[in-house]
């Protein structure tokens, strides 16, 4: 995932040329997994290590995408003559801003395509469920992110495997790269 991660910086830096969020974050998206795979081999070998492996594989699902929904406001803000950045501070104004928001905007601009609105749409609910409900569904049905289906049932724990919840958080930041890279192609600063 580095390679891909360090990838995802170089060609957003090719756009923008710019050492700032647009391009640092990738980093700290790495260092957030790395941690993760370091402490998951030791978690697994305890005692309590199927619950404890769980709880922890959700904190880092969670502090990614908390990672990716900060960054993505920040990044909004390096674009100040776009029409997604007086989007976002008309709603703001409102009161009524949030993630989910943001994705809708970037879709209705054409940022983010219908499979990649979808895909972001279920990681945020997944990320809503884990915070707010203690990861129990309020409504049955499947969700898709990227190659993962998830199946929920109202009222009970969704169940998600750690090679699946990996198969996600990556697919959570090739959407949020996507994001990044179709703005930056749109509002930055393109080489020549």
């Amino acid at each position: 995932m580095k390679k891909t991660f360090e990838r995802f910086r170089e060609e957003v830096y090719n756009y923008t040329y710019e050492k700032d969020i647009r391009t640092s974050c990738y980093g700290a998206l790495v260092e957030q997994l790395d941690y993760f795979m370091a402490i998951i081999p030791t978690i697994l070998k305890s005692e309590n290590g199927k619950r404890w492996g769980g709880k922890a594989a959700k904190q880092i699902y969670i502090t990614m995408i908390s990672t990716i929904e900060y960054t993505m406001k920040k990044i909004v803000e390096k674009y100040p003559s776009s029409p997604l950045h007086r989007k976002v501070l008309e709603c703001q104004k409102n009161n009524g801003f949030s993630l989910r928001k943001l994705v809708y905007l970037s879709a209705d601009l054409g940022l983010l395509n219908r499979t990649l609105k979808r895909d972001f749409e279920n990681i945020i609910e997944i990320r809503n469920l884990l915070v707010h409900n203690n990861a129990i569904s309020d409504s049955t049905g499947l969700k898709t992110i990227g190659d993962v289906s998830i199946e929920m049932k109202k009222g009970e724990k969704i169940s998600i495997k750690l090679p699946e919840l990996l198969e996600i958080i990556l697919t959570a930041v090739e959407v949020f790269h996507r994001w990044n890279i179709e703005l930056a192609k749109n509002y930055g600063v393109a080489k020549r």
